[in-house]
């Protein structure tokens, strides 16, 4: 009887895959599942553009220069603890759970608290970068064969006998890769493809021989993996993919462009909502009521900051304030403003969080915690775990660190400005607009914002 009200009390947990990146590549079942989530953990290769859709607690579990990251140990627990609390979880991960994913590894944890669960597939990046780069994995008197391996570790990397071969995870490893397929046997000649970021706007395909490539210097970047064989003379530079133009904007009306001719790349228009600026005007003109600040990452440093001029504050009223900073570069970025952190925690893991925040007695303290619209759920839990109050503070939208980190005008045909807004946001990140862009605005003061900032257009 205790076994089964137990039971009763635990949640459920989807294990899904997001696709390579593409967000229309997400699987209708993956679909309802994230609407219905309560918890939702992500990558980070799931894209601001797939998670953004969806309500839940957003946990993100990744891992970026800028911010920590989950151990797999950690994330494992992670979603165990909110499934025994009887919550729905989806574990959403980059490509399929079960290629390369450690998908197996989170049901063991599973299995073992007794958790209900169900798999989600998902595209796996081969099967993109296929697609989308117009190389068959598999073609009748070409390739009956294909195997996929990974390029780690360096001293052990397999190289089945298969007519054609994917490898996964090989930005550093490139070059490895290609001299063990030689040391195996394959001649120099074998046609080798370098597919990075498949299945987003700024995909890129490099081809050539197994004799060129190791002869080249040229780097990649990650996500990217390599395709090796002859069904690789099917590829044509000009395919179906890198014919459609790409289009950047915030939120142009989806009938002025042609999904046929046209790839909509999704740009933030809005630092926060509207509806959150009186909560954001209060808790920066009360900031000094908050005996601790907490900066998870340099975004939230930068636009902190951004208001605290903005709402006529300035690091005086910080003066009685213990400040915190997660990660080398927030730590940098605040001393840009004059600042130095008492606290400043570069963790080795997400359980060394607790344990400096306790030997610094930030305990039962009210915190205020700037960040994106998306708070980051683990370090709340974290912090109220000791007794402390978290206030939470949307100072930019989630996806702006994305897209200042990177989206590549090169990759980008035309730029539509929807408000003046718009035109404002994107003149904070980029001071110029490459000439070969073509930029249309949505009325007309929206073009004079355009012209103040940009100049006249000749």
């Amino acid at each position: 009887m205790k076994k089964k009200s137990d039971k009763a009390k635990k949640g459920y947990v989807f294990i899904a895959g997001a696709g390579p990146g593409d967000p229309e590549l997400l699987t209708l079942k993956a679909v309802r599942a994230l609407q219905d989530a309560d918890v939702i953990l992500y990558d980070d290769l799931v894209t601001s553009a797939i998670i953004d859709q969806f309500g839940g607690l957003k946990i993100y579990t990744g891992k970026r220069k800028d911010s920590h990251h989950f151990e797999q140990d950690a994330i494992n627990e992670e979603i165990a603890r909110h499934a025994l609390e009887g919550k729905t979880v989806v574990r959403l991960k980059g490509g399929d759970p079960f290629v390369f994913g450690r998908g197996g590894e989170e049901i063991d944890v599973l299995r073992k608290y007794g958790i209900d669960y169900e798999i989600i597939p998902g595209i796996t990046a081969a099967h993109g970068a296929s697609a989308y780069s117009e190389i068959p994995l598999t073609m009748r008197k070409v390739s009956s064969s294909v195997a996929f391996c990974t390029g780690h570790p360096v001293n052990k990397i397999q190289v089945p006998d298969a007519d054609t071969l994917v490898y996964y995870m090989v930005a550093s490893s490139v070059h490895e890769v290609l001299d063990a397929v030689v040391k195996k046997g394959r001649p120099e000649e074998t046609k080798v493809a370098i597919v990075q970021n498949a299945t987003r706007y700024n995909q890129r395909v490099w081809t050539g021989t197994l004799g060129e490539l190791r002869r080249k210097e040229r780097a990649a970047y990650s996500p990217a993996l390599l395709i090796i064989g002859e069904n690789i003379n099917q590829f044509i530079e000009n395919n179906w993919f890198s014919r459609k133009k790409k289009v950047l904007t915030g939120d142009a009306d989806p009938r002025r462009y042609s999904s046929r001719e046209w790839l909509v790349v999704n740009f933030p228009c809005r630092r926060v909502d509207e509806a959150d600026r009186d909560r954001l005007e209060e808790s920066i003109s009360n900031v000094a009521d908050y005996p601790v600040l907490f900066f998870p990452n340099r975004f939230a440093v930068k636009y902190f900051f951004t208001y605290l001029m903005e709402f006529n504050r300035d690091v005086r009223h910080l003066a009685n304030c213990t400040i915190c900073t997660l990660g080398r570069p927030a730590a940098t970025e605040l001393q840009k403003y004059g600042i130095i952190a008492d606290l400043a925690l570069e963790p080795d893991s997400p359980s060394d969080i607790a344990i400096r925040l306790k030997e610094r007695a930030i305990t039962g303290k009210k915190v205020l915690l700037p960040g994106s619209n998306l708070v980051d759920g683990y370090l709340m839990n974290e912090l109220s775990a000791l007794g402390n109050t978290v206030t939470p503070l949307s100072v930019y939208l989630h996806g702006q660190q994305e897209q200042e980190e990177s989206i590549d005008l090169e990759f980008i045909d035309e730029i539509f400005f929807s408000s003046s807004t718009c035109v404002k946001n994107f003149s904070s990140l980029y001071r110029t607009i490459p000439a070969g862009i073509t930029v249309t605005t949505a009325d007309s003061d929206t073009e004079t914002e355009y012209c103040r900032l940009f100049g006249k257009r000749t």
